[in-house]
């Protein structure tokens, strides 16, 4: 999935709200290179690919050691995210593929909004 979502980013703009990602530990080598290349100056996030409620997130600062991990997603750190009122938030909506040729996608009618209980900062 995310060597497609990677094409699409080089094919058409509208495909950049996504920051660079990363499988471990497929992408573990990528990941080194692309990161020494950037001189260190992103932070990332990493998150155990099957986990849920937060569990296992880790902020990875500019100069701290990465482990090549089995089973993670590394992204690069949004550091000026969309805010509502200061507020982080996420929205989520529910979709179901059954076809993909011809396309058929199915999505739920309602969805999730979730709002953070303090005001962000990235420091």
């Amino acid at each position: 999935m995310w060597k497609n979502l990677s094409r699409m980013q080089k094919l058409y703009t509208d495909f950049n709200f996504v920051p660079k990602t990363y499988l471990f530990p497929e992408d573990f080598r990528k990941f080194t290179m692309d990161r020494e290349a950037e001189n260190f100056r992103h932070m990332y996030i990493m998150k155990p690919a099957a986990s849920s409620c937060g569990r296992g997130i880790k902020v990875i600062g500019q100069k701290q050691e990465v482990k090549r991990k089995p089973g993670y997603v590394v992204s690069q750190y949004i550091s000026s995210p969309h805010l509502i009122h200061g507020f982080k938030y996420d929205l989520r909506i529910y979709a179901m593929v059954t076809s993909f040729d011809p396309l058929k996608v199915y999505l739920f009618k309602e969805g999730l909004v979730r709002f953070a209980t303090v005001k962000y900062t990235n420091s």
